[in-house]
């Protein structure tokens, strides 16, 4: 994991954002990018201009000013996270920053060619707080990054990732996902509980033979002491993650981002997106 690629939007959830990816980095002696991005179009309506006044002089100020105070938080940010290493004594890592304009979404994917981070560190949120997971935005991002894109919930204190969850249906690309977990946290102690909820009784049979398929492919490639397969009967989705996570502390759950996984049948049946969201887990989308 050499480079790191953090969008951020000054809120505390993408400061939390930093916190969690100095963790990592330091493991790693990874460089940490922040790049943030601010919107470039000023919206006035006729009403807001008196006469006389050239609305396009007025515009350029307004973005300039823009520019300028999402320049001075950048900075200011970036002062900010090296102190931090500093009071940790972290040497291994190397800040940088830089500034773009233009819709967050794409200027992010744009910058992810031409920067080509290992993987993409943000807060589940913003400053707005509505949810950057639930909206557009990182839905782009998680779709259409070639990369892995970790989200870190505002309420969250960083530590060692070490139990992770990973929720299957038994798809093709479960092996290859599998594979990338570990590589990615390669230098981490990680255990991955590789878990399928039973939502549908006429597929539990189906299932357990899906599962047992599962695991004699995974285990040709990969030690199965460190990855636990587990097939649970779910009555409740939202309650029997929770109760999961509880109980086999988890701190992380990663998924497939593809658009036709277990997530999305979830998430149009019995599983709620808030919910999930809401757990205080950092969570882990990957493609393949």
């Amino acid at each position: 994991m050499k480079k790191i690629l953090i969008p951020v939007d000054f809120s505390e959830y993408s400061y939390n954002a930093c916190l969690f990816a100095i963790q990592i980095a330091k493991k790693y002696g990874s460089e940490i990018h922040l790049f943030h991005s601010y919107i470039d179009r000023i919206i006035y309506t006729e009403s807001d201009f008196s006469t006389g006044l050239v609305s396009s002089t007025l515009i350029n100020e307004q973005l300039l000013d823009i520019e300028k105070n999402a320049q001075n938080d950048l900075k200011k940010l970036y002062k900010t996270l090296n102190s931090q290493l500093i009071k940790e004594n972290i040497t291994n890592i190397k800040i940088k920053y830089s500034l773009n304009s233009g819709e967050t979404d794409s200027t992010i994917i744009n910058f992810c060619k031409e920067y080509t981070p290992d993987i993409i560190i943000m807060g589940s949120s913003g400053k707005s707080k509505k949810g950057l997971l639930m909206g557009s935005v990182s839905k782009k991002i998680m779709n259409n990054a070639k990369i892995p894109v970790l989200a870190i919930p505002e309420i969250y204190f960083p530590t060692d990732i070490s139990n992770i969850l990973y929720m299957t249906d038994f798809e093709e690309t479960d092996e290859l996902i599998i594979s990338k977990i570990f590589s990615l946290f390669k230098k981490l102690n990680i255990e991955i509980y590789c878990v399928h909820f039973n939502i549908f009784e006429s597929k539990i049979l189906k299932n357990e033979e899906q599962m047992e398929k599962l695991k004699s492919i995974i285990s040709k490639k990969h030690k199965t002491e460190n990855i636990k397969f587990k097939l649970i009967d779910s009555f409740n989705i939202n309650q029997d993650i929770e109760t999961f996570i509880k109980t086999n502390n988890i701190n992380l759950i990663a998924f497939h981002s593809h658009k036709r996984n277990y997530f999305k049948e979830l998430f149009t049946k019995k599983l709620t997106k808030k919910h999930l969201f809401h757990t205080n887990v950092p969570l882990l989308s990957l493609n393949v």
